[in-house]
């Protein structure tokens, strides 16, 4: 049914608004100011490390690891940059742009226009529709509550550990994830003329998800397999056949691209809760903490199991907000019996998105698990959307106030979120220097380049922002504005993927502290190490000579040498 006029304003304004919103995570990242390339939020790590794969997807398959060299990419989802790879390729346009403002304002647009279309449709309601794209661009924890009365400031979006929906750009694969996931679920709702084709062209899409992102596609695919029984009891049997080809897809591309990827979870039950109530720089409830200690020291009994279960609570009703006005929803879909084919999708799919980060966690990193989360989060946003659709039907005039409150209480935490994207100047940064050397080291022949190892004291020496980007975080920069493999960069990631890295690490160490010759020397020959890289203040102790390298590169920022015999 076409849309009112009043309709089309309000959804106009309201994807405006939430592309803006989100788009603010990323669109000032990446561009060049007056002290060199700016980064805002986990862009100056994580935007960082994307840049840096999108150069070398494209140069093998698997492709080789950019911060791991003479290493293949394993345990790692780069469909997303291996579709801005492709994109670079076509149109010349510089991968950073693509990455931080062409590609975010198009996944923030296709969230919301593709979160109406499906809330529209399943429920043939445009408030649904409405809702649901405003919640998924600012469903908020209940984290400033607990910020605002502790410091009387607004913050606390992970204070319960999840990210919230302002934040989703940040994580661009998961972002490129529910466009993906909100595009099949539409074609589930609208396709009615099945052919082989629709049946092939859904089950791709389907089964591409564990490539973009692999949680997506561990949730996605009971999910499906539910709904296609939902349909083969209705005695539609083609659906079944989507989530066949969907099956086939994900096992085929998942293993082909992972066939050296090993098991990354373990078992951990309520790492999340434990850790929400333990730590400073979350919830932090140091006397539960302390009496959960005190009862784990006993037999299990009633009042380990109460404190238990009442910081779950504390862990779902802090990170949904303003969304647990959904259970209303589903009590009244229990009640009338009235769930759709639809709802087995949103409740599977939940319901795993929940339960996997509730029992485990992550190997090298535990809290990365908490991904799977968030698309328990983004499947409550649909109850929610109902529950405040139904709100918009009720005659009374009082149901502004409740719109109102429910709004006040849903949006604090996303604008506490942007301020930090909205400061100046950013937190991080890479020097004019920096990317002008790096730029010299992008155009020289292919070899692998040693950069220095990453100290996180020296950061204390910078008393103002932006601080240089090789002292903020371990990252992947030199790999990434060089194009070039490292030789050890950006250990976060490479722990989180499972590599062990301390062999690596620590003759790394040794070679820019080591007084023999013998030893340095072999270290750059038998790792083919082509370049070093260094900044300013960044010094190896021997002598050019004796380790067998010439200076091509010096601005007084950053120098490059050449090792002799391996260029």
């Amino acid at each position: 049914m076409p849309l009112k006029r009043k309709h089309k304003i309000f959804l106009t304004i309201l994807l405006s608004f939430g592309v803006l919103a989100q788009g603010i995570t990323m669109f000032r990242s990446g561009l060049i100011y007056d002290f060199g390339m700016g980064f805002w939020g986990p862009n100056g790590h994580d935007g960082v490390w994307h840049l840096a794969l999108a150069n070398q997807v494209l140069k093998g398959f698997p492709p080789p690891h950019p911060t791991l060299a003479s290493f293949e990419l394993t345990n790692y989802h780069y469909f997303y940059d291996l579709v801005i790879a492709i994109v670079n390729k076509l149109t010349f346009i510089p991968i950073r742009h693509l990455y931080f403002q062409i590609f975010p304002f198009f996944l923030a647009l296709g969230i919301g226009w593709l979160s109406f279309l499906v809330g529209y449709y399943w429920q043939k309601d445009f408030w649904t529709g409405f809702w649901l794209a405003f919640f998924n661009y600012f469903a908020g924890s209940f984290g400033f509550l607990v910020t605002l009365w502790r410091t009387g400031e607004l913050g606390g979006e992970s204070l319960f550990w999840s990210m919230q929906s302002i934040s989703t750009l940040v994580n661009p694969p998961f972002a490129f994830s529910l466009v993906v996931l909100l595009a099949g679920m539409y074609l589930l709702l609208r396709v009615k003329n099945w052919n082989r084709w629709k049946i092939i062209g859904l089950g791709l899409l389907f089964g591409m998800l564990i490539d973009i992102k692999v949680y997506a596609g561990i949730i996605a695919l009971p999910a499906l397999l539910v709904f296609a029984l939902f349909k083969l009891w209705q005695n539609k049997k083609q659906y079944l056949g989507v989530f066949l080809v969907a099956l086939v897809t994900s096992l085929a591309t998942f293993f082909l691209i992972n066939k050296k990827a090993a098991s990354l979870l373990v078992f951990e039950p309520l790492w999340f809760i434990h850790t929400m109530i333990e730590s400073s720089d979350r919830f932090y409830l140091q006397r539960l903490a302390l009496a959960r200690y005190t009862l784990i020291e006993g037999k299990f009994g009633p009042r380990l199991f109460a404190l238990e279960l009442g910081t779950l609570g504390i862990f779902l009703l802090g990170n949904l907000g303003t969304r647990v006005i959904g259970l209303k929803t589903l009590i009244e879909k229990n009640i009338k019996k009235d769930f759709t084919d639809l709802d087995a999708f949103i409740l599977i799919g939940g319901a795993v998105g929940l339960l996997i980060p509730l029992v485990f966690v992550q190997k090298g990193t535990a809290w990365n698990t908490i991904q799977f989360f968030y698309y328990f989060l983004f499947f409550a946003n649909f109850y929610a959307a109902v529950a405040l659709s139904k709100m918009m039907k009720i005659k009374k005039n009082y149901k502004w106030i409740l719109l109102g409150i429910i709004i006040l209480l849903t949006i604090p935490t996303s604008f506490s979120t942007l301020k930090g994207y909205l400061g100046w100047p950013p937190p991080t940064a890479l020097s004019k220097g920096e990317l002008e050397a790096l730029d010299f080291l992008k155009k020289q022949k292919e070899a692998t380049v040693l950069t220095f190892f990453y100290n996180p004291f020296e950061k204390e020496r910078f008393k103002q922002t932006p601080i240089p980007l090789y002292v903020y975080e371990t990252t992947a920069y030199v790999s990434a504005f060089s194009g070039k493999q490292t030789f050890l960069e950006d250990e976060m990631n490479l722990l989180i993927s499972g590599y062990d890295i301390k062999q690596r690490g620590g003759d790394e160490l040794k070679f820019f502290i080591s007084e023999d010759k013998i030893w340095a020397r072999g270290f750059l020959l038998n790792n083919q190490i082509g370049y070093i890289y260094l900044t300013d203040r960044q010094r190896f102790l021997l002598p050019e000579d004796e380790l067998g390298v010439d200076k091509i590169f010096d601005n007084g920022e950053a120098r490059i040498y050449q090792v002799r015999g391996i260029i």
